[in-house]
This record gives structure tokens, C-alpha cells and sequence, in this order.
């Protein structure tokens, strides 16, 4: 059994107000890649609806991302017995994309993985081979979808994904008769296979930072276009907007939001929960648990499918066991990549727009 020290706060300097308490939490499931170090922890806290009312786009798509549920969702009651607040989370960045190769700002156009991305995909996929994931989600993106899909080949438990069309929250329920129809057939699935299953759900809260007018643009096209002062602003700001485009504040809003609305709850009841997503996504999530500034998190820069893994204990989340990344080809840890969070802090880099 792991001793961690707690640090109990509230939170970046997106969230008013705040407060701090340290205490040891006791980390029931030891970490099997290498041992456990002081990491902090963050409590899981409430959200305030009145601090983001300026949000603007981000606003509408986190209502629609996060409002009521319309139907049940499909959730497959698990083969393995789940303990209460024994949740573990992973968090995983999809692998390299096209536009990533090409050094073009992505943002929410969806661009395939190349073949190293896949490679990554696969390598990402062994580090976090030995947990039995419940449930999976991802952004609508195709290169996270891709890199969850691929990742869980390499699941030693031969659990099977299965994208369940219209989210967690069956969204999409009217319209298109065959998304519907493909909806019905992955709960069939779930419950009667004669396999294991895992379900793998898209959300649009999860969805890269749009970039706006910058989607495709080069560094250095951008820079002519719109001036170097105005990018070296977008890159140091977590609130201003690209033309047409998200802040990184539009961005933690609807992707803490869905964390806290969605994904919390899945570990309350002990599940395992894997999180493929993007750059900027995961860095505000990330932010959110380990309690980081604003700074810290323009900051951060998130590595293409490097597991980041935590355990909840239904009230602080723990960084306990951040796995090597394996090199898929040759089936060996990779040298020279940052584990940790506090390896990926690099100092004298402030950049929003990654």
C-alpha cells in the first residue's frame, strides 16, 4: 500500500476563492511500473456556474454537451466485481496526427493519424495494458477514436470497444434511422456478446480548442497573416480568442464541466475509465486535478499517447502511477520521454496554442 501526501485545494485561478489542506491519503492499488512518489491530489469540488457566463460559443456547446440526459445511457454491468471509490483513470492524448507531422495548428478539423501516430497508439495501448477498463471516452475526432481503438488492442483482458453512436447521453436519437439502429445494436452487443465488451463514448466536450481563422495554418503563415505581435499574444493568453476560434478558457469550461458532469461519477462507482482525447483538452483536465495555475497550465504540453494515470478514492484523485511508454516495435520502455506531470512543466515556454 502506497502513502501519498495530499494537497487538498481548489483549484487553478479559473475557479474563485480557494483553500488548502494537506493530509496522507492511503492509495489502496500499488503502482506496478515504478513506485509510487509525493504527487499531489485535488478534491473533487463543485463548479461555479456564474464563472464563466462570458464563455460565448463554448458556453453553447458545453449546454449541449452536458445537459439533461435524454435517454438511459448504455452502461454494461461489468464482469468483475467494482470496489467503491477505487476508480482509475487514465487520460492519453491520441497519437501523432497529419497536421501534428506538418506543424499545422489542427484545432477541431479532423485530420487523421500517420503512421507514427499509430505506432504511438499501439505503444500507449502496452503501458496501460493491465487495467481492465469499464467504460472509455473520447472526443468526435477521428485521430482519438483511432488511437482508443488501437490502444485497446494491446488489452491484456481482451475486452472488446464498441462506439456507442450518439454519446453517453444517447444524443441523436431522432433523425438518421441507421444511427439509431447502430446505437441498438452496440447496447445488444454489450449485453450478449460472447466476449468481453467495453463501451466507447464520443463527445463533442472533448473536442481539440478551435483555432478559428489559424485551422491549417503554419507558424510562420500565420505570423504573416494576422502579425507576429498579435500571435505571440494568442500564445501567452489562456482568454483571448483567435479570429473565429476558442480561448483555452472557452475550452477548460466545457471539458472540466463534462469531467465533473460525466466521468466523475463512472469512477464514483469504482470504474475504470479511460479518457483519449487532445492536447489542449488534457491540459485543462490535468490542471483541474493537480490543482495547477494558470501559468502552469500554458505551460504544460501534453505528449502524444503518454498514459497519464490517476486513482480516485471518491474525493481526491491521485497521480500514483504514470507508466513509461513502450516503444511498440521493440517492446521496450522508451528513453528521453518526461514522466509525470511535473516533467512536462518546461520552464521559459508559454504557449496556448499547441
Amino acid at each position: 500500500m502506497a502513502t501519498l501526501p495530499v494537497i487538498r485545494h481548489c483549484g487553478s485561478s479559473f475557479l474563485s476563492g480557494g483553500w488548502t489542506e494537506t493530509k496522507f491519503l492511503q492509495v489502496q492499488r500499488p503502482c506496478v511500473w515504478r513506485s509510487a512518489r509525493p504527487a499531489n491530489c485535488i478534491r473533487a469540488q463543485g463548479f461555479p456556474a456564474h464563472s464563466r457566463s462570458h464563455a460565448g460559443a463554448a458556453a453553447t456547446i458545453l449546454r449541449e454537451a452536458v445537459s439533461d440526459t435524454v435517454v438511459k445511457p448504455i452502461i454494461p454491468k461489468p464482469v468483475r466485481e467494482l470496489t467503491d471509490f477505487q476508480g482509475q483513470l487514465v487520460l492519453m492524448r491520441h497519437g501523432e496526427s497529419m497536421w501534428n507531422d506538418l506543424k499545422l495548428f489542427t484545432g477541431d478539423v479532423d485530420i487523421p493519424l500517420t503512421e507514427k501516430g499509430i505506432m504511438e497508439a499501439l505503444g500507449g495501448g502496452k503501458a496501460v495494458s493491465e487495467i481492465d477498463f469499464d467504460i472509455i471516452f473520447t472526443s468526435r475526432l477521428g485521430r482519438a477514436k483511432q488511437t482508443a481503438l488501437i490502444a485497446m488492442t494491446q488489452n491484456k483482458f481482451k475486452r472488446v470497444p464498441v462506439l456507442v453512436r450518439g454519446g453517453f447521453y444517447g444524443k441523436g436519437q431522432t433523425g438518421d434511422a441507421n444511427r439509431l439502429r447502430l446505437r441498438e445494436a452496440a447496447a445488444n452487443a454489450l449485453e450478449h456478446a460472447s466476449c468481453k465488451m467495453v463501451p466507447m463514448y464520443a463527445d463533442p466536450a472533448l473536442n481539440e480548442r478551435c483555432y478559428g481563422d489559424l485551422q491549417g495554418l503554419s507558424k510562420a503563415a500565420a505570423i504573416k497573416e494576422f502579425g507576429e505581435e498579435t500571435v505571440r499574444k494568442w500564445r501567452r493568453s489562456h482568454d483571448t480568442r483567435p479570429p473565429n476560434g476558442e480561448s483555452l478558457q472557452d475550452t477548460f469550461v466545457r471539458s472540466v464541466h463534462f469531467f465533473q458532469k460525466t466521468i466523475e461519477p463512472r469512477l464514483k462507482e469504482g470504474r475504470n475509465v479511460l479518457v483519449v482525447a487532445h492536447g489542449n483538452v488534457l491540459r485543462c483536465i490535468i490542471s483541474y486535478l493537480s490543482g495547477l495555475s494558470d501559468e502552469e497550465m500554458l505551460r504544460l504540453q501534453v505528449v502524444t499517447a503518454l498514459p497519464y494515470s490517476y486513482t480516485y478514492d471518491g474525493t481526491t484523485f491521485a497521480e500514483c502511477c504514470v507508466m513509461p511508454p513502450v516503444d511498440y516495435e521493440t517492446n521496450s520502455v522508451k528513453k528521453g520521454t518526461p514522466l509525470g506531470i511535473s516533467s512536462v512543466l518546461k520552464k521559459g515556454e508559454i504557449d496556448s496554442l499547441i
